[in-house]
């Protein structure tokens, strides 16, 4: 009951309840899996770094640094990504839930305009490949 309380509550005043994943502006030199998402091409403008787990649905997270699209929504609005993990691919895909067109990258790669997803990202997987994916090598 405590918890269906204060979701109702978001839902009411129009507040987004809060997102589950670890979300901030830059990767940390601890952790395996970081992706980076970019409001603008070429890897500019402000941005989010998702770390550690993989992320089902982006609805919630806002770009966080300064630059072009500070306080946006990451979900449907990123046109770049950098897979900052040293040993997993990172896929971001069209739909929540990893499905649908994906763009999936190496390791230690970055995509400097997303292809399959470009401003259509709902989610994103580590250690994730799906089909119908774009590869950034």
């Amino acid at each position: 009951m405590a918890v269906a309380i204060p979701t109702a509550a978001a839902a009411v005043l129009g507040v987004a309840p809060l997102a589950h994943a670890d979300a901030g502006p830059y990767c940390l030199d601890s952790e395996r899996n970081c992706g980076v998402f970019y409001y603008n091409s070429d890897l500019k403008g402000s941005f989010t770094a998702f770390r550690g787990s993989s992320v089902s649905d982006l609805a919630g997270y806002t770009f966080l640094t300064s630059g072009s699209g500070k306080g946006q929504a990451v979900k449907n609005n990123a046109a770049s990504f950098h897979n900052q993990s040293i040993d997993q691919i990172a896929t971001v895909f069209f739909h929540s839930g990893y499905s649908g067109a994906c763009d999936t990258f190496a390791p230690l790669t970055s995509g400097d305009r997303l292809h399959n997803t470009y401003n259509e990202n709902a989610s994103m997987g580590f250690g994730r490949s799906g089909t119908n994916c774009y590869k950034w090598n």
